[in-house]
């Protein structure tokens, strides 16, 4: 599962084709699939709450899923005295893009306890992970030839709304250049957890932020899937 953490292994990708491309656009996803009724459906239930091509409306495509960095690894929590019962911390997720400037990332674990997802979810949110990511940023941009300069990088909490049992963001938006043309990309990183399921998804786009209610809404049809199929 691709944490906040993880998301350094993809970004480098992103900012490379987004200096050379034009913003992505929001979407409204589909209605939440049918209700599971299985009672052994953890599996299936880890990949209702995964985003889907058909959430993202059309011109998104399916990418395959980018190896994490081995640097980004420093910034995952993995409390050791939690159950997983589907998915893994080192699955690679799905991932999607819209033309050359945005990138959605998305995953799931399911843990065999509620309190073993919200010890993860509230691990995956503390102030030192995110300051581990953005050091991080910064020493690949420093280790990396590129024609991209990277000029700042702040973060900040995104404001939480009522989604699932739980919802939390993050935003990192990076001030950048290109010779002497200066642009931002911003990367907003969220955690949804429905009972003992814990999905996430990164949020990648050049030049302007996502539009708050498209990515809540998003983040709303994760929810909703993972509490048909409990």
């Amino acid at each position: 599962m691709r944490r906040i953490g993880q998301t350094l292994g993809i970004l480098g990708v992103a900012l490379a084709a987004a200096a050379c491309g034009s913003s992505g656009g929001g979407t409204v996803p589909t209605q939440p699939a049918a209700p599971l009724q299985s009672a052994a459906a953890d599996h299936m239930r880890l990949d209702m709450m995964r985003l889907r091509l058909d959430d993202l409306g059309p011109n998104w495509r399916r990418e395959s899923a980018a190896l994490g960095s081995s640097d980004s690894s420093k910034c995952d929590p993995r409390p050791k005295d939690v159950k997983i019962t589907a998915g893994s911390w080192k699955s690679r997720g799905v991932s999607y893009g819209f033309g050359t400037t945005a990138q959605i990332h998305s995953d799931a674990i399911v843990f065999a306890s509620e309190a073993d997802a919200q010890k993860t979810l509230a691990a995956n949110m503390k102030p030192s992970v995110i300051r581990c990511v953005k050091r991080e940023l910064v020493k690949e941009f420093r280790s990396e030839k590129s024609s991209v300069k990277l000029l700042g990088i702040s973060t900040s909490v995104l404001h939480p709304q009522r989604v699932g049992d739980q919802l939390s963001g993050i935003r990192l938006k990076l001030n950048l250049a290109k010779g002497k043309q200066p642009f931002k990309f911003f990367l907003d990183a969220f955690m949804v957890r429905q009972d003992r399921a814990l999905a996430e998804f990164s949020y990648m786009n050049a030049f302007h932020p996502v539009p708050s209610s498209t990515e809540y809404t998003l983040a709303q049809a994760i929810a909703q899937r993972g509490a048909l199929s409990q």
